[in-house]
């Protein structure tokens, strides 16, 4: 194997020259890009996908360093799909890698309507946001993993993959569920953890999401700020992405 192989010799070997070869031919999109969806950005890209779309619009925060894969001292402030797609190219220099800054929410068809992608990745955390892609994703019959709730969890061993319409525990899932089955959707793949959430201990000040800490004009929704850590974010960006190149392979 000569050299330009060798950054995916060892996976070659779990795959194939063909797995890898349809890997490198796949195009997969990543709607944010944060605890879970970064480290599933950069699993996909040390597996060798070719083409990786990123859609995130949010900046690199210091509460960010303790979860996400791209969060450090030195990259606080800068755009978190910048800072991931240097990532990549540092992994992957012939990965092809597009940027979306937006946050979508009524507006999927803009990002996904005219482009074909062989597989999408829900990492976002807003609600509305969520139903909205799966709902497009569904109708248009374009394969869709989406991740669920993560905060406040402690044990990424609990991750694991099933039908929305089977999950249970998760209260992120349980209100998915509910809207989905309302609009008869009830076998799109999810991750998520049977995890009973702890009930953080939380100060006034992290009540709720401040607009930004970097741009007070930045128009970022209010929503309730979890308790996180290190491990289980990352460990369920890692089973998407698991999933996502198991289905590209058809393994299973």
């Amino acid at each position: 194997m000569n050299d330009k192989n060798q950054t995916f010799a060892r996976f070659s070997m779990m795959v194939g020259e063909d797995g890898i070869e349809k890997l490198r031919n796949s195009r997969v999109i990543v709607f944010g890009v944060g605890g879970v969806g970064s480290y599933t950005v950069e699993a996909l890209a040390r597996s060798g996908v070719g083409h990786i779309t990123m859609v995130d619009f949010d900046e690199i925060s210091e509460s960010n360093i303790n979860r996400q894969l791209h969060s450090l001292r030195s990259t606080i402030g800068k755009s978190k799909i910048d800072v991931m797609k240097d990532r990549i190219l540092d992994i992957n220099p012939n990965c092809k890698v597009e940027l979306v800054k937006r946050l979508v929410y009524d507006d999927v068809d803009e990002v996904l309507g005219n482009n074909k992608y062989d597989f999408v990745v829900d990492a976002i955390d807003v609600i509305g946001s969520k139903i909205n892609l799966i709902k497009y994703c569904v109708k248009n019959n374009i394969n869709i993993i989406s991740s669920m709730g993560f905060g406040n969890k402690m044990h990424p061993e609990m991750v694991e993959i099933a039908k929305i319409k089977n999950t249970s525990v998760c209260p992120m899932a349980r209100t998915i569920r509910s809207i989905l089955k309302k609009k008869g959707i009830t076998n799109v793949p999810v991750a998520f953890s049977k995890e009973i959430p702890v009930q953080p201990n939380k100060s006034e000040l992290f009540k709720e999401e401040l607009p930004t800490e970097f741009r007070e004009n930045n128009k970022i929704p209010r929503k309730t700020t979890p308790g996180s850590n290190s491990f289980v974010p990352g460990a369920a960006g890692l089973v998407l992405a698991s999933y996502v190149v198991r289905k590209l392979l058809e393994w299973d």
